[in-house]
């Protein structure tokens, strides 16, 4: 099956722009135990339960029902990761 130049072109942008919205996990993981420096928000989303049950120090709760109500809070400066 061969692809259309223009589904290999769509596709290189789907991708491109996908690694582009993405944090890399070991980024995030250097940035939390200080190896990095870093400019995001860490957003844990699974419940206030899961989350005082043990949590990246410095990140944010907000379960996905009370996201919609967060969202006015995250800084528009920094990126969220989640």
């Amino acid at each position: 099956m061969a692809f259309r130049a223009e589904e290999v072109k769509m596709n290189r942008d789907y991708f491109a722009e996908k690694l582009r919205a993405e944090k890399q996990r070991n980024d995030v993981l250097k940035a939390v135990n200080g190896e990095i420096s870093y400019d995001f928000v860490l957003l844990d989303t699974r419940g206030k339960e899961a989350f005082a049950s043990g949590h990246i120090p410095g990140a944010w709760s907000a379960g996905l029902e009370e996201l919609e109500g967060v969202i006015p809070q995250l800084p528009k400066n920094k990126e969220v990761v989640t």
